[in-house]
């Protein structure tokens, strides 16, 4: 009866132990398969809440959001490689940059083959994985500018 009793007790200690053991922090939002980050205003921003990626009949949709409404997004369309693209009305490739402040139409700032600039630089992209940088001039329906800047992604599909 002592010995169950002592092994009843390292069982019971020892799920506690597991229970409480903190995780190390990695940078990765909850429920995630990625990071994506931005400046815009001389401010930093990172998606802290989750970031979805997908790679399906040649578009590459890379998304993050936070708690606060806001949300970054990335559209690559028949890239299959590395490289630099264009994004904005000269461009016409469908590739996009999106920034939202808020739930407010006017709070989301787009370029797109429509208006604004920006480009794409994807440095690695394989079946499960995209990594790379962003930039450019956003607007929203308004027409009212944002400059993005330092933007970076890494994301598994």
């Amino acid at each position: 009866m002592k010995i169950k009793s002592i092994l009843l007790s390292v069982v019971l200690i020892s799920g506690i132990l597991l229970v409480s053991c903190k995780k190390e922090d990695d940078g990765t939002p909850v429920g995630s398969n990625g990071s994506i980050s931005l400046s815009y205003d001389g401010s930093s921003w990172n998606a802290s809440m989750s970031v979805q990626a997908v790679n399906s009949g040649g578009v590459i949709n890379v998304t993050g959001s936070d708690a606060s409404a806001h949300q970054a997004a990335v559209n690559l369309f028949g890239v299959s490689a590395p490289g630099t693209y264009v994004v904005g009305a000269n461009g016409n490739s469908g590739n996009s940059i999106r920034w939202t402040e808020g739930i407010d139409p006017k709070q989301t700032y787009t370029a797109s083959f429509v208006l604004g600039k920006g480009t794409i630089t994807v440095t690695e992209l394989s079946a499960t994985n995209i990594k790379g940088t962003f930039s450019g001039t956003v607007y929203n329906t308004d027409q009212t500018s944002k400059v993005i800047t330092n933007g970076k992604f890494d994301a598994k599909f």
